[in-house]
Parts: C-alpha cells; structure tokens; sequence
C-alpha cells in the first residue's frame, strides 16, 4: 500500500467548507408553545433527548438562592408515576445513562441511550414524565438537601471554584452573577418543598422549555411521539421577577483570600457584554488569541519560561451578561511577573492587534472545537437548544459564521474597549501565610515593560517535511473492523469513522513506566511533557503553531503503562499530524533549559495534586496497594523527587523509547487505505523491542491504612480491593459488578446517598492495567461521618454476596456498561484508545463483541467475583480526613 505525497512547506489549517450545522434540523412548536427541534443522525446507533428549561440561577430571588439546582436534584426522586430513583434507573435498563446541570441562565436534562428498537419511546416517556410531573415530596427533599449540602462542601473544598465565583463577586455589584450560587447551607436548610412548587411552576412551563431529540430516528414519527407525550401539558407563563442590572462602568478592586491550597490562585477579570452582542465573537476570539492552546500568547509568555504551571483567557457569557477573565496558577514567589506578563499580552493586543497566523490558529481552533461539538447526539442538541433559547436554532450558524469573521482589526478594538489591564480587577487565592507577601497594588501602575518586546515571538511559521510513503507490510483486517500494519518497529492500526470531519490520531509506547522507581517516580511524564516543548528543529512555538493550525493541539500522556502524544485534526492533514508526532517522539530537543522549566512545573504540579479530593485519595489507596510498585508511584510524580530528577535520566528515557515498539492508532473520516497512507512518517519507528519482552513482574496487593488531615469542608475515604488485570476475562463481570454499585441507579447512591444522605459523589470503578487490577471505592462526607460512611460502604459491597444481584438489577447494570461502549464511541479520541487496549492486550479481534459479552454476565459471575473480591483482610484504604472547615 502506497501513501500520498503529504508534506507542504507552509502549515495548512483546519477549515470547513461552507455549510449549515442546522439544515437538517426540524422545528415543531406544540400548541402549549413548547418548542421540538429534531435531527436525523444516522452515524451512530445512538439517540439524545436533551430538555432545555430557561430557568437558573438568574431567575431566582435571593431568598431562593440555590433553588433552581435543588429542583435539578428533586427532578430524579419521583413522579406520580415513577418512584424515587426510578427515572435513573429505567434509563439505565435502556443501556443509556441520564443527568442533569444547572447554571446561570438554564437548566439541561439530558438522557442519551443506544438506539434500539422502542429505545426513543421509552426515553422520551421518561424525560416527559419527569418535566411534567415531579412529585417534589417534603421528605424526599429533606433527604436531598442533605446531600445537596455535601455537594456545597465539596465545592468549597474546590480551590478553583472558589476563585472564579469570589471574582464574580468582586466584578459585580447588583447582578445575580455575583451569589454564590450553589447555594449555602443555611439558605438551603430554609427551603421548603412549598418554595420547589412556586418556582417549579412558575419557571417550568412549556413556552420556556426546548426538548431537542436527535439521533438514529424518524423525524415524522419522533414529532408524533413527542406531541402525544408533552402535548397535553398545560402551565402558563407568568412573569418572573429578573435579575437587578448592573450600573455601568465598573471599578477596578482586589480580594485576596487563603486556604488549605498547595499552589496560588490568580484571577484578573473584567466585565463584557452578553452573548448576541455584536462584540462578543471578537471577545471569544481574544480569549482563544490569549489563552487557548500552546499557541496561545500566554502560553508563550508565562507557562512556556515556567512563570505559571497554567494560563488561560476565557470570555464567559450567560445570556444577558459577560465576564472575560485571565487565570494563573503558580507558586507564590512568581505570581507578581506572572501577572505582570499575562497583562503585557493584553496590551500587546491592544496596541498591535493580532498578527495574520494569530488569527489564522484561533480560527482553526474555533472551527475544530464546533465540529467536536457536532461528534456525539446530545453534543448537537445541546448547541441546538442554546442558540434556540437566545432566539432560534438557526443562530448556531449565525454565530459561527460571526466567529470565523472577526478580523485583526475588530480584536485589537474590543481589546481596547474591554480589557484595559488597569481596569480589571483581580482575585488571588493564596496558601496560608502568603497574604502578607502579595502586592496589594491595584490596579497596577501604567508604566510597564513595553509590549512591543513581545513581537519577534509572534509569528513563528513553521515548515514541516517529512517522507511521502508508508513502508511495505502486509494489512491484515480484524473482524472488528480495525485495519493493521505490523511494520519493524511499529504497529499501525486504522478505523474509519465516517462524518465526523476529525481524525484522531494517538501515538503510544508501552512499558517505559514500569521502570519507574520511588527515586524517579515521574520521570515518564516529564519526558512527555518536555518533548512538546522543541523536536526536530522546531521549537515549542513552532510545534504548537503547526499543530494548532490544523485545529488541534497535540497533548501528551503518561499512565501506568505507558507514554505517549495525541492530536485530533482535519481529514486531509493527517499526514502532517502524524509527522508532528512523529518529531516529537523520536526527535525531542530535550535542551537543558527546558528540562529544567518542565522540571520546576512539573514539580508544582504534584503539589498542587494534592488540592484534588477526588484524585489525590485514590492515588494514595494505589500506593497503599502496591508499595513496592510502579503501580503505587503517582504518575505526577512527589514533588521533591521531581526536582531532583536530572538531565541525563530524561534523555536516557528518550533513547529507550526510541528503541521500544510503538503503536499508533487513527481513527476517524477516511477510508482505510487514507488512514494508513496518512500514517506514513510514523512508519518509519526504529525498530524496537516487542511488547512481551518489557514485561515486569506481577505486583502483589498489600493491604493497608493511611490518611492525613487537612483543612477541608469534607473527608475523602478512598478504598481498594484486588482484582485480576485488564486482559482477564473477567474484566466482564467486574464491570457489571460495579455497574451495580455505581451511577445515579447503584447500589452505592441508593444506600449512601439517597436513603443516608451520606455524601454528594459516590462510586465503585474498576481499576485494570497490563500486571495488575482493583476495584477502587470513593465517598466523600462530613468528617463526623466518616466512621458511618466507612461501615455503610462495606456493607454494601458484602450485600452483593448475601443478597445478590435480582434479575432486573442484573439486567440494567450490564445494559448500562453495554451501552456506555456504544454511546463512548461516538467520539473518535474514545474509539481510538479503546482499540489501542484491544490492541495491547490481544483482543483487537474480539474488540467488537465487548458490548455483547457485557450483556451475557450472570448474576452468579458477579456474585463469584464480589465473594472472591471483598475481603476484609485484603483492603487498602486513605482518608484524607477534614476539619470541617476550608477556608
């Protein structure tokens, strides 16, 4: 098989042809005015019911604050027809999965569910019943709000939600924008279920509420159906009272806060305009100029000389308002130049305005990111009832073509109008201690380094080369549908997948990690990390030019067993992708200077790790369960240890690499052949050992207890079982078995949650790798409870023993994990890591019957392995135990 000449001596960017994201959309206002917008998409087997309700937290007094989110909870516990629990639960009896969120200017429920046959019925049923009808019983609130409260906790224990709604705070003086908008405990001990039923029907009736149903369907008979269930619903509008409106002009003002936090916090924001305002598409084009991508002019001036572990702009506009902000995090004693650096890209813009690649790269990530959008069903209904709620569906073009319009000029404007760098105002959350050390100067002085020092770094133009054919082998086709090349030093893998307009394309090495020790733990990510920053001639500037040129960024990976890079682009520049990849794995720079900023970020990466309170318990239960073991190293790395990994080791870890066999998978919207001629830089991968023979050893499980105390609003209780590895065939009934404890119809939820009110975030999950498994256990809750959740937590996984599985749990949990398969596959970068396992555990050519073989467990499979699983004496377990107080 031949390949294409691909290499240009000039980038060529991610463009769409012209076209509408909505013509094949249908809209049907039933007489009760409730709006229907339908899609026939036949590219996945999968359907989205997506309800719109324009009602949030602008629409709610402050002696209602919170509200709107309780009615989302209260949404799922009941009708007159279905009881607690049930919505959930019949949901995932489809093989779907159903959820809801609620924010400033609407609340969405959605339910996404493979297209089987009476699937659309069923669901539509379901999503009907619960808008029309929730019961909104006293006692059930009660319960709620309790764990609605847990959530609020959680929440403060959240350092970068803190941050972002104190600045609103700070920026806004009257809107509703400014609350805290979850809600707080007190406020919402005083709601009543009287209060849920005036802002149920006041809010939730039908001129207000959008449902968008698309999918593999029939659109004459999909209006049929949704007229007979949400037809007869009747509630009239009545007026409801808005938000006060902010007085113009706004003063510039600084909050400076301290927590429990590993890493400062840095927010500087300024007030915009709402979402259809003609400057909006300029506003959301200089927040892409300024902080998206590695591209991006912060990305350049900050993260890139190591000032800031992250940077980034976002234009933020709930309908009616705007909020543009910058956001650093670093350590303290960098935090004054990180600001003053991110400030001169603002002024850069203003004085200059973007340069002709600037705009070029924004644009291209722009239409890469609305395409993505239009990947999976509920990603289109979802855009689809937003551009409805500002005015009709067909404004999703309107703003698009808007977007792809903003010129130079209309930035350097908006930039000018908006974002006076001594007109913002500014939000640090900062480590205890470090208050007395900030510069409390605000806003800062005019007199700054001139931005004009920037410019020799705006406009790299790169060129990339490469070779033009694959190398010679044989492909073989797999019954799942995956082409493979098997070439010296590398396994080519291709699946077409066809409408998406994307490719997505992943390079990996497998087993570099398992060299890992506790004096190098890390060493892995920080090659991967430092690669991206200069390989093959091209500089860190360069490389994310020409990656993000074509609409994609290229990120990179380490896990537990393995390295590696990915990108998604446009069909025609796969091949220059590839060759990007290419350079950057087997041709890294590796400068000293650049090991060492990657070395200091990476660093106060793995400290900033432990303000996670998901993640940082559950990674310390895997160093409780295998000590001894790669498998118990953070992938992040300590902090001290990274500091003191030294040049010679990442480079050493480079060369290993090189001589290690690689496997790179695409998939996406081409042909077969397409995709492996697009593959051809990476066809010539030296050639490398075979994966069997960097195999290490099988690691033992050892129980064991660890926590630590923090100043945090919860405790988080983490624990961990042994289990059999990923390539075992009972990998089947595990998922089932956790399928049962997990999701809003689990196990878990019902017992914890809902009938305690134990916690807001509960869950069982496998946890598979080449040498090793577990099943891993999370509940987080007042730290006064954490005894209770304990006990609670252990007795629901022994229940699966002594009252196993009953024929209906069975079948909606492995429907569910089924169906999960199917859904996840809507999205080219899912599809392409699950054939990269198939692939690195030999079951590439049973990949395709995974969703089958989920659905024939048994109920005594699972009840054998929760019996063989579930050990008192086998258990690890950390707590990260709070104090009940976080900031």
């Amino acid at each position: 098989m031949r390949g294409a000449a691909f290499i240009r001596d000039a980038p060529r960017s991610f463009t769409l042809p012209d076209m509408s994201w909505t013509s094949n959309v249908v809209r049907h206002v039933l007489p009760n005015g409730l709006t229907l917008l339908i899609e026939r998409d036949p590219s996945a087997n999968v359907v989205a019911v997506l309800t719109h309700v324009k009602a949030g937290y602008f629409d709610e007094p402050d002696h209602w604050t919170g509200i709107s989110h309780v009615l989302e909870h209260m949404y799922f516990k009941g009708t007159e027809r279905r009881g607690p629990g049930e919505i959930a639960r019949d949901v995932q009896l489809l093989g779907g999965y159903v959820n809801a969120s609620t924010i400033y200017d609407k609340t969405v429920y959605y339910a996404v569910v493979p297209g089987t046959p009476g699937a659309l019925e069923r669901v539509l049923d379901i999503q009907a019943d619960a808008l029309t009808g929730t019961a909104l019983d006293a006692d059930e609130l009660a319960r709620e709000l309790e764990v609605i409260i847990q959530e609020a906790k959680r929440k403060l224990d959240t350092p970068s939600a803190v941050a972002r709604e104190s600045l609103y705070e700070l920026l806004f003086q009257r809107h509703r924008i400014r609350r805290w908008r979850i809600g707080t405990e007190a406020g919402l001990r005083r709601l009543t279920a009287d209060d849920l039923r005036q802002y149920y029907h006041t809010r939730y009736v039908p001129e207000r509420v959008t449902v968008a149903i698309v999918g593999k369907l029939n659109v004459e008979r999909t209006v049929s159906l949704a007229e007979r269930v949400l037809g007869a619903w009747e509630r009239p509008a009545v007026p409801v009272e808005e938000s006060p409106q902010e007085s113009n002009g706004s003063r510039p003002a600084i909050r400076i806060m301290e927590g429990d936090v590993q890493r400062a916090i840095a927010l500087v924001g300024w007030r915009s305009v709402g979402a259809l305002h003609a400057d909006t598409p300029a506003l959301d084009v200089t927040a892409s100029l300024l902080g998206h991508g590695r591209g991006s002019s912060l990305y350049r001036a900050v993260r890139a000389p190591g000032l800031a572990s992250s940077a980034s702009a976002m234009h933020y506009t709930p309908s009616e308002v705007g909020e543009f902000d910058i956001v650093i995090e670093c350590e303290r004693d960098r935090l004054n130049d990180a600001i003053m650096k991110s400030l001169d890209q603002v002024d850069e813009l203003i004085s200059r305005g973007p340069s002709a690649p600037e705009l070029e790269r924004a644009r291209a990530l722009s239409a890469a990111g609305w395409a993505a959008q239009f990947e999976t069903m509920d990603g289109r209904a979802r855009l689809y009832c937003e551009a409805e709620a500002l005015g009709g569906y067909a404004l999703a073009d309107e703003l698009y073509d808007r977007l792809m319009a903003v010129s130079a000029p209309d930035v350097r404007r908006v930039a000018a109008e908006y974002l006076d760098p001594r007109s913002g105002s500014a939000l640090f959350y900062l480590p205890k201690g470090a208050a007395a050390e900030i510069d409390s100067t605000w806003p800062l002085p005019a007199s700054r380094k001139s931005p004009a020092s920037n410019a020799t770094a705006r406009d790299p133009a790169p060129a990339v080369r490469g070779g033009a054919a694959v190398v010679g082998g044989d492909v073989a086709v797999h019954e799942s549908g995956v082409a493979s090349l098997s070439l010296p030093g590398v396994d080519l893998l291709a699946r077409p997948k066809p409408g998406s307009g994307l490719v997505s394309l992943l390079v990996h090495v497998p087993g570099l990690p398992d060299r890992e020790t506790p004096r190098c733990a890390g060493v892995s990510r920080l090659l991967v990390r430092t690669a991206i920053r200069g390989a093959g001639g091209m500089s860190t500037a360069e490389l994310a030019n020409a990656a993000e040129r074509l609409g994609g960024g290229i990120s990179a990976a380490s896990g537990a067993d393995g390295l590696g890079w990915a990108i998604t682009v446009r069909p025609a520049a796969l091949d220059q992708a590839a060759e990007l990849l290419r350079r950057v794995a087997l041709e890294p720079t590796l400068a000293a200077s650049d090991i060492a900023v990657e070395r200091a970020l990476q660093a106060s990466d793995a400290k900033r790790a432990r303000d996670d309170m998901f993640g940082h318990p559950v990674r310390r239960v895997l160093h409780e369960a295998f000590p001894d073991d790669p498998y118990g190293l953070p992938a992040v790395g300590e902090p001290d240890v990274v500091e003191s990994i030294p040049d010679d080791q990442v480079r050493e870890w480079s060369v290993s690499l090189a001589r290690s066999r690689a496997v790179v998978v695409a998939v996406g919207d081409l042909e077969t052949e397409a995709l492996l001629a697009g593959l051809a830089p990476l066809s010539r991968w030296p050639d490398g050992k075979r994966n069997d023979e960097q195999a290490v050893g099988t690691p033992t499980f050892s129980p064991g207890r660890g926590f630590e105390q923090r100043e945090k609003a919860q405790s988080a209780l983490a624990m961990a079982f042994p289990a059999a590895p990923y390539g075992s065939p009972t990998r089947y009934s595990l998922a089932v078995l956790c399928s049962l404890l997990s999701g809003l119809a689990g196990r878990l939820f019902e017992a914890l949650r809902e009938q305690r009110s134990l916690a807001y975030t509960v869950t069982a999950a496998p946890w598979l790798r080449r040498r090793a498994g577990a099943v891993l256990t999370y509940i987080a809750t007042s730290p006064e409870r954490e005894d209770e959740a304990r006990e609670a937590m252990l007795v629901e996984l022994a229940r699966l023993v002594t009252d196993p599985a009953t024929p209906e749990e069975l079948e909606r949990a492995r429907n569910y994990v089924a169906g999960t398969i199917e859904i996840a596959h809507q999205r080219g970068s899912s599809l392409a890591a699950d054939i990269l396992d198939a692939w690195m555990y030999g079951l590439i050519d049973e990949f395709h019957t995974d969703a089958d073989k989920m659905r024939a467990v048994s109920v005594a499979e699972v009840t054998t392995l929760a019996q063989q699983t579930f050990h008192e004496h086998t258990r690890a377990e950390f707590v990260v135990r709070g104090s009940g107080r976080s900031r």
